[in-house]
């Protein structure tokens, strides 16, 4: 009995400790933090992201319309078309370089290729006249949404975003699922589709694109160079249904691809652009402004002051980043959430 007694001893204290160590689901890092600990003013987000910018929609009245917000579809707008806004990374990532999706750019998938920055409902000019707006957003139950404390049912279940947005829009699945959090309220609640069946159809659209998985041949052999504006519009066929985004040097940032809403709800065959969208700086900015050549930036070419390096007090003079600061308050208190390593105010959690 004197050799058994020991061990039984041994074998009580490992239960015990196996007992009061908590499972990895009940760790609390493990859990994703709640809506209200990471957000920033709504206005500063879409600033400092390039997001369609909120004044040119408008949030339908739905009469008799109830509930709060639960990660479900939300109550359908009427709507003409779709838009799939593709982002050029290199050029994002010169002013969001502490972005999980910008570290290890080079050599990535998001390198070479567009990748997805969102699928928006949107008008017809028609319907945009009748709206005074260019699109829907925030349906019901997501209007009250659009705020700085949203409720936790404003994002949707992570578990929905399919495995591929990893690479074919890596911003939805980085930074506590950032973007997702922020289109799907704001545009999937419009489409009356649930939010997994919204983000795989965002990524079907693009690899149905041409070229190798939704990016010409064109584009990627222009990268580190320059390319016709026209030219790599007409790459991507159909070119009444392609527009084409620029920053004030001309330099590509988006690239955006028209297309019918089905009877299903889902976007479906290309279609020409609206002229709510072609006339928009921010949606067709390489033409409105006149761009004859568009500079395809390469991962890391950036200009003088763009690249997010760090340093406290920097310029933050690059499109979207915030106000010069040095510490968080200074940033808190103009709507941000934190004052970045580049020395900029961002809207990006810790």
């Amino acid at each position: 009995m004197r050799r058994i007694i020991p061990s039984l001893v041994l074998v009580s204290l490992w239960s015990a400790c196996v007992r009061t160590t908590p499972a990895p689901s009940e760790s609390s890092e493990s859990k994703k933090p709640s809506a209200q600990s990471i957000r920033a003013a709504p206005d500063k987000v879409a600033r400092e992201f390039n997001l369609r910018p909120l004044e040119s929609g408008v949030t339908p009245a739905v009469e008799g319309a109830t509930g709060s917000p639960n990660g479900g579809p939300g109550r359908a707008a009427t709507f003409g078309l779709y838009v799939l806004a593709l982002s050029w990374s290199p050029n994002f990532c010169c002013s969001h370089s502490e972005k999980q999706e910008c570290q290890g750019l080079d050599g990535s998938f998001g390198a070479t290729h567009l990748t997805i920055h969102g699928l928006w409902p949107n008008y017809t000019d028609a319907q945009a006249q009748k709206a005074g707006a260019s699109w829907p957003q925030y349906c019901a139950p997501y209007s009250s949404c659009n705020s700085k404390s949203p409720a936790a049912g404003c994002d949707p279940d992570p578990a929905t975003i399919p495995a591929d947005m990893k690479t074919y829009g890596p911003g939805y699945v980085s930074d506590n699922d950032f973007l997702a959090d922020h289109e799907w309220p704001k545009h999937g609640s419009c489409t009356g589709l649930d939010s997994g069946t919204y983000f795989s159809s965002a990524i079907s659209a693009l690899k149905g694109l041409p070229g190798d998985q939704g990016t010409p041949a064109l584009l990627t052999q222009s990268v580190g160079g320059t390319v016709a504006a026209t030219d790599l519009q007409a790459a991507f066929g159909s070119p009444e249904s392609v527009m084409l985004s620029c920053d004030s040097s001309c330099n590509l940032t988006q690239v955006s691809i028209c297309l019918a809403n089905a009877a299903s709800g889902q976007p479906s065959t290309r279609t020409a652009c609206p002229s709510n969208t072609t006339g928009s700086a921010y949606d067709n900015g390489c033409f409105v402004n006149h761009c004859q050549n568009v500079t395809v930036q390469a991962a890391g070419q950036c200009s003088s002051g763009s690249s997010g390096s760090s340093g406290s007090g920097g310029q933050c003079s690059s499109p979207g980043q915030g106000p010069a600061c040095t510490e968080d308050s200074s940033c808190v208190s103009q709507g941000y959430l934190r004052c970045a390593k580049s020395g900029c105010c961002t809207t990006v959690p810790h």
